[in-house]
């Protein structure tokens, strides 16, 4: 027997992966400019120069600022009746290349990045996105700065992982 499972609010299942979904929502809800999105996901260096690039998958490390989301773990909560509710892990890579490696000047805009893609998961209203009951962080680790035993201040690579979960229901109907 073939079992069908669909998200209850779509009627189908996701017509897309969560890190197509939430790398566009997080774009979507970007309100910084130091530094600011492009006019797309994938801006062009040469066009705009200084702004974020967001991306499914992980960091190609061409770009000064990048955003990319890459998906983890999928768990089976609970289940009532025909419906499931399940939670999937996302890990959501922010980085940025420092221009002069030997600046004393702190630059704010990795801790700027980090904030606002805290900010906007901490704002998610449910069902924002159709289907995605809840957004929310990790509860074992929520944020964590990538530093290796030679980094210093002077190195030109910085990143940050901000872990968080999708809570979202599918529904037995064959």
């Amino acid at each position: 027997m073939v079992v069908t499972w669909v998200v209850p609010e779509l009627n189908a299942d996701f017509s897309q992966d969560f890190e197509d979904i939430i790398i566009q929502y997080i774009y979507d809800n970007w309100s910084i400019s130091n530094p600011g999105k492009g006019s797309v996901l994938k801006p062009n260096n040469e066009i705009e120069p200084d702004k974020v690039s967001f991306k499914p998958g992980f960091p190609d490390f061409f770009k000064p600022y990048e955003v990319a989301i890459v998906q983890t773990r999928t768990t089976p909560l609970e289940k009532i009746g025909g419906k499931w509710m399940f939670v999937t892990g996302l890990d959501v890579m922010v980085r940025m290349k420092r221009i002069e490696k030997d600046g004393i000047a702190y630059d704010i805009q990795l801790e700027n990045m980090e904030k606002e893609v805290q900010r906007i998961v901490e704002n998610y209203i449910p069902n924002s996105i159709v289907g995605i009951k809840d957004l929310i962080y990790d509860d074992n680790v929520s944020t964590e700065k990538v530093y290796g035993a030679r980094d210093t201040w002077a190195k030109s690579d910085w990143r940050t992982v901000v872990h968080i979960k999708v809570f979202y229901e599918k529904e037995d109907v064959s």
